[in-house]
């Protein structure tokens, strides 16, 4: 029996040094361009940040209407910060798209169906072994939350602008009273 877990604990010991080997002796490959995620590694990758995330954002609705002002203050804020990396509503692919590791998701060409307190929480701590820096102290929780407002409704606009400037559609809720 003792011959059994020293051969174990050796097993380990040989899987587990020759791992750190490769990694720190220039056999790893640590490019960011010409690299894609294995479907394993997207898979878990994808798996853990949904469950952290859903875990720790917060849970209230986003506490802007989707009025024209408030998409455009999101809109200007996107276009500032945002748009280099996830594309705008001009240019909805991105260059920089495949620069990084992983690729940077194309938030005009695919919105995404997160609830707006996972995309508020992304936007503000960041994703960590990512190029997703964290925005907190740099823009206000007012900016982030209105920069996902804008997130939310960029197909809106992307079909608005599609329309003639004769038969304008208003981006206000409905449901709001006019100003």
């Amino acid at each position: 029996m003792r011959g059994f877990i020293l051969g174990i604990i050796l097993t380990l010991l040989a899987v587990f040094g020759g791992a750190y080997y490769y990694a720190t002796t220039g056999h790893f490959d640590t490019r960011a361009v010409g690299n894609t995620p294995s479907t394993l590694e997207r898979s878990s990758a994808m798996k853990s940040l949904d469950a952290w995330v859903e875990g720790h954002a917060p849970k209230q609705p986003n506490p802007f209407q989707p009025t024209t002002d408030n998409i455009m203050d999101g809109s200007m804020t996107y276009d500032k910060n945002c748009a280099l990396c996830h594309g705008s509503l001009k240019d909805p692919t991105s260059q920089m798209r495949t620069k990084f590791y992983p690729p940077v998701p194309q938030l005009m060409s695919n919105t995404p169906d997160d609830p707006d307190g996972n995309l508020f929480y992304v936007v503000k701590y960041g994703i960590r072994y990512t190029a997703m820096p964290g925005w907190d102290g740099v823009l206000s929780d007012d900016d982030i939350w209105k920069t996902v407002l804008f997130v939310k409704n960029s197909n809106q606009m992307k079909d608005n602008s599609k329309q003639s400037p004769q038969n304008p559609q208003p981006m206000d809720n409905p449901k709001q009273p006019p100003k």
